[in-house]
């Protein structure tokens, strides 16, 4: 369609012209900067607009434009009917200007027509330098007019005045011209505003209207607007000045009202009044055609003065009745009349017609165009274009067969006048004007089902043979559904026009290089040289391949199934014809697959041999080997002669050198499989499965049909590949003396020798004769003698030729399941009674169907019993020993191997697995040989494991290979094909021990204290461990320690002060039972050098148990282990300040008593400290309950509170809290408190003391 005026070919949709909001342009180079601010005014309405005002008022301007041109409709094809109130909208200046009217006064142009005597415009044949004087028909700028420069209806869009929007108080106040009649209560300079706002308004209102244009007015209003009580009025009083009609010509947009909602409405008012001038427009043309006489009766005069001029003719009665009804159409097309459209199209397509006629059938003795003149071809895309219109206008109005038949008429018309005029089918040009037709239709198709247009079902179409009326309705209703469908009156979908277009286009090409070749020959220049320059310009090939891409696309897109087939191939033909072997290649390798999965073997053929061509061509010499190899199947009927005239070609390529010298040393590997081969390969194991070490036969058969190969063919080598390459076997030629032409044909395979093959390394090597010939059945027999357990697998039997150049692999997938099996069979001979066989091989049949191409490979059943002998559970860290008793079951001494695994479930497992004293630091044994064990003897040996820090469960996997003494040489090593006996032990593990420690801050006593000499700070701790034996047995613990660890940070020092086990003591020496508990304390120092600031936790140490277990092992013994655990970390809460709290011993109720407490301060700076004293029932306390005082540096200061007992009992002492005041407003913080012998409070808890009664104190 690019090659047609566009404003022939696009749909025509009324023309709005909107000015007020500027253009898209001008709106996308806009910056929403925001304006400054107005100043204030005192009255309410008169307040100031935001900051952001020019933002919105542009924002509003871009999304009205953003709406109304979203809804514009400038295209091929648009809703026809459907269409509602679509405009075609353009933004344009305010004082735009419409083109000129026609003139007044009526040009001094003589004419003979008297009809004519009105004022023409510039377009008109009859003004001088129109592009169609003085007999031309319709030009392009006259659509172009009407569709982009004459609008229906024009929309303004203005801004109601407002105080904030002038900047400029000051303008009141200098005017002094007010409106005789003042509205309500506005003022002056709103009025004056108003009123100009209503004058321009009118302005443009009456300019427009006097050439029939409707114009409408938006006010846009803002937020102030909306909240002003006047507005209203002020609009009422613009629209009253303006004349405008409030319901279709005046509207008001609030600046909260929904812009797409506003547009809609204000395209629906204005709709009607569109249609009307278009309307008006179309029946002004009509009277002109009234007006017009009849050409039959006026007849065709030329002037007698012009009448042997080379000066054209004015237009005739006939063009003016065409222009007048292509305007009508076009009027009618713009208000969306279809059917009036399509009626004035057609009349004016016949009167175009009629044009290119020799002689004219309607204006008698008119001449036709001359042709290949610019008026004739003016006419002629003209023509293209209104059949254009026509068919997409029946498509509007789903009318699909009435737009098929008027393509059909155009073509047919064109080509019988065509044919008349000597330009006919036999030129490209007519070809290329067909083709052209076609695509055009095509496209216009393609785009009208984008667009929602449903191609009709062929089964629902009927027609009558007298009729060329084409009806839809239910084929099993209609009386005529029985006399079938004429394809060519069916509307089809795209793709099928697209194919046409191609065709065509094939044909031109024909056509120009048929007229190419004349030229060449006789040196004649032709009748029009710059067509034939312009036609070698063009690529034919690409662009039919274009064309057929495209069909391609819309049958495959439609489901064509092998229309799409068959397309792919004329695509490759298109290529082959361009020289492009390379892509034709493509394509027929893509068709073959197809065609060759569906046995479509005659459409195969040949494009197997069209495929061999391109190879040929471009050098592809691997794909002219396959392809002449599959040519060779039988499948493919043709004759003994055809066959041998490929088979030797195929030789030609590989062995001759003339062939071989085009090309380098090359490997091509054949899959026939996935081609039609001309053997068919079988194999089969005899037996489903085998034992390691035991002799296994197969058989691999070759069939090769009655007719093919033709001639005897000769392979190179025959390799068998297996999923273990210690398998693979590689058989070379070995050619034959004597002819063997029978039927069946046995070759031994067995006695193969394992040799090194260049590029295959080593496998089993035989010669053999590799000669294969038509109708004869050819079975291979090999023996394999598998080493180790699992399935063995034939996975690749391959053919070769190898020459100088080339290395050529026919491969068989014999794993790949065959579209029917048949029945296992298996070639043995014939045996005498004597047990002697007689060369006579004949076929057996075995269990089940198909190919057998693996064979599972398994041990024998190994004769080997494994036992075990140990205490469960076992405790972690011990020594665990496990008695293991190897049986030897088999009737001769075995040679045997142990393997052990301890299998848990840690990622990083720490346990350990050993012999005896040999200790193993993994947790399992290699290969340990255990020597020949004798024939139903044992073979004993203890294992020990250790299990570290889980308690899980672990899994002992003891695996015992081993193989009979006099089939392996005397190595530690086994070999794969030895017996396997596996055997798993589940032991649980629990722990020997659980620990729980108490770690208690101690202060010294008030006797003993130290006074502060140095910096360095010391502190008393107190560790408990609590040790419970939970294990089932008794242990024996010979020692405990606890071993301090170095300190990370060297400002702090731990010591030993005293333990509760005595250190010089060389063993403990004690049975523990189950539930045995037993205690050690340690009183530790820590030393905090120089009152350096430690972190809040300080590392102890590891306490070491040493222990075993209690009852040994018969015959075993086992050493003492330690068993380790961490001790907590000590939890320092380090606040500068240290509390010792002195309680006296022994109080006595009714005898007061000092509570003394003991403040060091460690810092370099006083302290602080406000104490609270909480008395409870049981004491009297004497002194303030609330106080404070200041602690010096690095000093000791002692506070002391006097109690009074009330009762005797356990009680607690009155609580006394210490806060350190906190730096530079922080929160106060508590200072804990300790007391020497007693246990540190926690949380909310104190210390507690006994009250003795007072009878204590008289005895």
């Amino acid at each position: 369609m690019d090659s047609y005026p566009p404003e022939f070919i696009l749909h025509h949709v009324p023309l709005m012209v909107v000015f007020g909001l500027g253009t898209v342009k001008d709106l996308a180079e806009q910056s929403t900067v925001p304006s400054p601010s107005s100043s204030k005014s005192a009255h309410s309405r008169q307040s100031s607009i935001s900051t952001n005002s020019t933002f919105t008022r542009q924002q509003i301007s871009k999304n009205l434009l953003t709406q109304l041109t979203a809804k514009s409709q400038a295209g091929v094809w648009e809703f026809g009917k459907s269409a509602g109130t679509a405009f075609h909208v353009m933004a344009v200046d305010k004082n735009f200007q419409l083109p000129p009217r026609k003139p007044m006064m009526r040009p001094q142009q003589p004419s003979h027509h008297s009809a004519m005597n009105i004022p023409h415009s510039s377009l008109s044949p009859f003004t001088p330098g129109s592009p169609v004087y003085p007999d031309g028909l319709i030009p392009p700028i006259w659509v172009r007019k009407h569709r982009e420069l004459l609008p229906s209806v024009v929309v303004g869009f203005y801004d109601l005045w407002h105080r904030s929007m002038s900047g400029s108080i000051k303008e009141k106040d200098e005017s002094t011209i007010t409106p005789p009649e003042m509205l309500g209560s506005a003022e002056p300079i709103e009025k004056e505003k108003d009123g100009n706002l209503a004058m321009e308004i009118n302005e443009k209102r009456k300019y427009l209207h006097e050439r029939g244009i409707r114009f409408a007015a938006v006010i846009i209003l803002n937020a102030q607007h909306s909240e002003d009580p006047i507005t209203e009025e002020r609009l009422g009083y613009i629209r009253k000045m303006s004349g405008l009609d409030a319901r279709h010509c005046f509207f008001a947009l609030l600046p909260d009202k929904d812009i797409s909602e506003f547009v809609t409405t204000l395209q629906k008012g204005l709709y009607e009044h569109s249609l009307k001038y278009y309307r008006e427009h179309g029946n002004r043309v009509k009277r002109k055609r009234n007006r017009l006489p009849s050409p039959a009766t006026a007849g065709y005069v030329r002037p007698s003065s012009d009448y042997h001029s080379s000066v054209p003719a004015p237009l005739s009665i006939q063009g003016w009745m065409f222009r007048y009804d292509y305007k009508m159409a076009t009027f009618a097309e713009f208000r969306q009349d279809i059917d009036a459209s399509i009626h004035h199209y057609e009349s004016a397509y016949n009167l175009l017609v009629d044009f290119f006629a020799p002689q004219s059938t309607i204006t008698p003795g008119a001449p036709g165009l001359q042709i290949s003149s610019k008026r004739w071809n003016d006419a002629r895309i003209l023509a293209d274009c209104i059949n254009l219109k026509i068919c997409k206008m029946n498509l509007y109005i789903d009318a699909p067969s009435a737009a098929l038949a008027q393509l059909n008429k155009h073509i047919t018309t064109f080509k019988r006048l065509c044919n008349t005029l000597e330009i006919g089918d036999d030129t490209f040009e007519y070809w290329t004007w067909l083709s052209n037709q076609y695509r055009v239709f095509a496209d216009i198709l393609d785009i009208a089902t984008r667009s929602g247009f449903i191609i009709p079902d062929p089964t629902t179409v009927f027609h009558t043979t007298s009729s060329a009326d084409l009806r839809f309705g239910s084929s099993s209703n209609s009386p005529m559904a029985g006399s079938g469908i004429n394809p060519t009156m069916v509307l089809q979908h795209p793709g099928f026009y697209f194919h046409l277009a191609a065709q065509c286009n094939s044909v031109r090409r024909k056509k120009f290089l048929a007229v190419e070749k004349i030229v060449q020959a006789s040196g004649d220049a032709l009748k029009f040289p710059s067509v034939l320059e312009a036609e070698r310009k063009v690529d034919h090939s690409a662009l039919t391949i274009e064309l057929l891409t495209k069909s391609y696309e819309q049958f495959k897109k439609y489901k064509g199934g092998r229309m799409t087939l068959y397309l792919a191939s004329e695509i490759a033909g298109a290529y082959y014809e361009a020289e492009k072997y390379d892509m034709a290649l493509k394509f027929y390798e893509r068709i073959a697959k197809k065609y060759r999965k569906e046995d479509w073997h005659t459409i195969l053929e040949s494009i197997l041999n069209w495929s061999l061509k391109c190879a040929k061509e471009s050098g592809t010499w691997d794909n002219v080997v396959e392809y002449l190899i599959e040519l060779l199947s039988d499948r493919f009927q043709m004759s003994e002669q055809k066959r041998i005239e490929i088979q030797n070609k195929l030789m030609n390529v590989i062995f001759k050198t003339e062939i071989s010298s085009l090309v380098n040393f090359r490997q091509v590997v054949i899959d026939m499989n996935e081609i039609n081969s001309f053997s068919t390969c079988y194999v089969q194991f005899k037996e489903p499965a085998t034992f390691v070490a035991t002799p296994t036969p197969f058989q691999i058969t070759f069939i090769t049909p009655s007719d093919t190969p033709p001639l005897p063919l000769q392979f190179t080598y025959l390799q068998l590949s297996f999923n273990d390459s210690n398998f693979n076997h590689y058989f070379t030629h070995k050619p034959n003396d004597e002819s063997d032409d029978t039927k069946l044909q046995y070759v031994n395979c067995k006695e193969c020798l394992r040799k090194d093959v260049d590029g295959e390394g080593y496998i089993w090597v035989k010669s053999v004769d590799l000669t294969f010939r038509k109708g004869s059945t050819k079975v291979f027999e090999g023996l394999l003698v598998p080493k180790e357990s699992g399935d063995l697998q034939l996975q690749i039997v391959t053919l070769g030729f190898l020459s100088e150049n080339w290395k050529i692999e026919l491969r068989f997938d014999v794993n790949t399941p065959r579209e029917e099996p048949l029945k296992r069979k298996w070639l043995q001979f014939e045996t005498m009674s004597n047990g002697e066989q007689v060369e006579k091989p004949f076929f057996i049949n075995l269990e089940g169907t198909g190919d057998r191409a693996s064979i599972k490979v398994t041990q024998k059943q190994a004769k080997l019993d494994i036992k075990v002998n140990h205490s469960a559970p076992a405790l972690l860290d011990e020594h665990y020993p496990i008695q293991l008793t190897i049986l030897n079951l088999e009737p001769e001494d075995i040679k045997a191997v142990l393997k052990a695994e301890l299998i848990s479930d840690l990622q990083e497992s720490e346990d350990v697995i050993f012999f005896d004293s040999n200790l193993n630091t993994t947790n399992h044994l290699k290969e340990v040989d255990l020597g020949v064990i004798s024939s139903n003897e044992s073979y004993v040996k203890t294992i020990y494991i250790i299990g570290k820090k889980s308690t899980n469960l672990r899994t002992l996997r003891l695996t015992v290979l081993y193989s009979t003494s006099s089939l392996i040489p005397s190595t530690p090593t086994p070999i794969q094909n030895w017996i396997e006996k596996r055997e798993d032990i589940r032991i649980p593990f629990i722990a020997p021990f659980s620990v729980s420690f108490n770690i208690s801050p101690q202060g010294e006593e008030f006797g003993n204290a130290r006074e502060i000499s140095s910096l360095d700070r010391i502190e008393l701790h107190f560790l408990v461990a609590k040790i419970a034996s939970i294990g089932p047995w008794d242990i024996c613990v010979s020692g405990i320690d606890l071993s301090l660890l170095d300190q990370a940070n060297a400002q702090t020092k731990i010591e030993i002060v005293s333990s509760s086990i005595e250190l010089d003591s060389e063993s403990l020496e004690q049975v523990w039972r189950q539930g045995y508990i037993f205690n050690v304390n340690y009183l530790l120092e820590l030393t905090i050098l120089n009152d350096a600031s430690s972190s809040e936790s300080v590392d102890i140490g590891l306490l070491d148990i040493k222990w075993r277990r209690n009852q040994p092992f018969e015959n075993i013994s086992v050493p003492f282990i330690e068993t380790t655990m961490m001790v907590p970390q000590l939890q320092r809460h380090d606040s500068g300040l240290s509390v010792i709290l002195d309680i006296p011993p022994n109080p006595i109720v009714g005898q007061i008593f000092t509570l003394t407490f003991k403040i060091i301060n460690w810092t370099s700076a006083p302290v602080r400290i406000h104490v609270t004293v909480e008395v409870n029932d049981a004491f009297v306390f004497s002194g303030y309950k609330q106080t404070y005082f200041i602690v010096s540096s690095l000093s000791t200061y002692y506070f002391k509170a006097n109690c009074f007992p009330l009762a005797p009992g356990k009680v607690k002492l009155p609580r006394v809290k210490m806060m350190k005041a906190g730096d530079n407003g922080a929160a106060e913080q508590e200072v804990p408190i300790t007391a020497p012998g007693f246990k540190e409070p926690v949380e909310d808890e104190w210390y507690m003391v006994f009250i003795k009664p007072k009878k204590e104190i008289n005895e």
